[in-house]
């Protein structure tokens, strides 16, 4: 899911995490291998955000697709998606208005 600038702070906030910057180098290798999502690196790896499917739901469950195979997180490995056990709020701009 891409998540619009209200979205994008709003998860930040809540979780504490940091999204990748949409100009960012490795953005384009990203969405070549996962598709068009709003991605999130933290102490535990990358992270998209998918919209809860209940009808009338403004929550994302937060998934996680790569995991940091360090302690100096240097390199992130991938594997299967893992949906974590945490969901946010998220208000599109129009609702932040």
């Amino acid at each position: 899911m891409k998540l619009d600038a209200a979205q994008q702070r709003t998860v930040e906030e809540q979780l504490g995490i940091e999204a990748i910057p949409e100009e960012h180098p490795v953005t384009p290798s990203l969405k070549e291998a996962f598709g068009d999502h709003t991605f999130f690196l933290s102490a535990d790896g990358l992270s998209v955000i998918e919209e809860d499917p209940a009808p009338d739901n403004s929550q994302g469950n937060i998934i996680k697709i790569a995991s940091w195979t360090s302690e100096a997180r240097t390199e992130l490995k991938t594997h299967e998606p893992e949906v974590l056990p945490v969901t946010v709020e998220l208000a599109s701009e129009d609702e932040a208005s």
